[in-house]
């Protein structure tokens, strides 16, 4: 299910970037690996053995983050509970039941053991993660049930696409990549600090020492550029899932609660500028709100051409 989900994800259109990205990370993954077996002239065969290694390493540290044991390791990390079934609680889950029922109505493929968490914090927030844990907050609760309800679809819309899946997977590939750099920042500074011994003169030491900073400082801005090139991916990816998420919620049939939902988050009516869009998860709360009352509308229209073929009260029904 998860390597189904997650490959569907990676050729998922609106994820475009988000999958280059990510390939391209397993292109760097690849050539790490392979590099002793490049330095040392290996024969092909070696080094692209070692090459696929590394691969097959992201690979399967991604697939465990997307599995239950990862996921239990976010909410572990997050702080969340379950919230439990009892009288005090029947109330979000009789809300939290009709939705997930609805959802796999619209996708049969959205697991039946998805269950909820609970954060105790006053922001107002719902997330979800992998494929089996939406986490509401103590803030949303202060929503009206139709607002909860439209809110939960849209979760469920980001469970429907595997949205967080690619994310996982650049997450690993970036945390592999972060450790190489710390190596191999470590190890010229090891030999640096050798190669420095090997000189009486001051400015020889000074010199090696000064020559190992550069290269770990070039290494250095060479990663973190290279993660902010790949977070301006992530979240144009991000932006798109939303949309999409905010598509399933309506055609689940709980439009108007999330857009009613967004309304109260962000009253300003504010477009956001390129530029904070560019550092932003989420698209500008008006184009969302715009887009949703077309869904809505247009999810209307077959109905309303119904209703006006009906017969006025009062006249006989059409021969």
């Amino acid at each position: 299910m998860y390597i189904g989900s997650f490959l569907k994800a990676l050729f998922t259109p609106r994820k475009i970037w988000c999958s280059i990205y990510f390939l391209l990370n397993l292109v760097i993954v690849f050539f790490i690996f392979a590099a002793p077996g490049l330095m040392a002239e290996a024969e092909v065969g070696h080094w692209v053995g070692m090459g696929f290694i590394g691969v097959a390493v992201s690979m399967f540290f991604t697939f465990v983050s997307l599995s239950p044991l990862g996921e239990a390791y976010v909410r572990f990390k997050e702080r969340v509970k379950q919230l439990p079934r009892n009288e005090q609680t029947a109330w979000i889950y009789e809300m939290f039941d009709e939705v997930h029922a609805a959802a796999r109505g619209v996708n049969a493929k959205i697991s039946g053991k998805v269950k909820l968490y609970y954060k105790e914090t006053e922001e107002i927030n719902a997330y979800a993660v992998g494929h089996r844990t939406v986490i509401v907050t103590h803030g949303i609760l202060r929503f009206s049930p139709e607002q909860i309800k439209g809110v939960l679809a849209h979760e469920f819309g980001h469970i429907s696409g595997g949205d967080s899946d690619l994310d996982l997977g650049i997450n690993v590939s970036n945390t592999i990549l972060m450790l190489f750099t710390v190596a191999v920042s470590a190890v010229v500074s090891l030999f640096a600090w050798i190669l420095s011994m090997a000189f009486e003169s001051l400015s020889a030491k000074a010199a090696c020492v000064a020559v190992g900073g550069v290269i770990i400082s070039v290494l250095s801005i060479v990663y973190y550029l290279w993660i902010k090139i790949g977070k301006l991916m992530i979240n144009a990816a991000s932006r798109n899932d939303e949309y999409a998420a905010d598509a399933f919620s309506v055609k689940c049939g709980y439009g108007e609660g999330l857009y009613s939902a967004l309304s109260v988050l962000d009253p300003s009516k504010m477009r956001s500028s390129f530029f904070s869009l560019l550092s932003s998860t989420h698209p500008d709360t008006v184009s969302r709100l715009e887009k949703i009352r077309e869904r809505i509308n247009a999810a209307a229209a077959p109905d309303k051409e119904a209703a006006a073929a009906l017969p006025e009260e009062g006249e006989g029904l059409p021969e």
